[in-house]
């Protein structure tokens, strides 16, 4: 294997922060998405009954949970993004990269059982 050129290296690093970008956009997204849920739950408890006069507003905060859940998951997708940016810096620096997908996959999780909360949430309530 022929050692890696100026270019390559470059290559290696600008790509690290563009993953980097990426993830801040998703966390960033995820929160926005977790106050608005958040708001809107606030805002169906604040209106007047007679606006809500044939339909019946949840009455438990689960909606608002699940949105604080999301705003923590953004906040902590940015967090584990900066530090994964970090430890291939690191590694690169070093020569000794290894792939790894152990945040992904944890990110991904989290998000699959705040997306389970949310449809098991959203079924239960239109049967009411």
């Amino acid at each position: 294997m022929s050692p890696k050129n100026d270019q390559e290296i470059m290559n290696e690093y600008l790509s690290n922060e563009r993953t980097l970008l990426a993830w801040l956009r998703t966390g960033i997204g995820i929160m926005v998405f977790g106050f608005v849920a958040v708001k809107f739950s606030l805002f169906l408890q604040q209106l007047p009954v007679e606006y809500l006069a044939e339909t019946v507003a949840p009455q438990t905060n689960f909606t608002i949970y699940l949105g604080i859940g999301l705003l923590i998951t953004g906040a902590l997708t940015i967090l584990l993004s900066y530090l994964r940016y970090r430890h291939t810096i690191k590694l690169l620096k070093d020569g000794k990269y290894q792939y790894s997908t152990a945040t992904l996959t944890f990110i991904t999780m989290l998000l699959f059982v705040l997306s389970i909360s949310l449809i098991a949430y959203l079924i239960i309530a239109s049967n009411k």
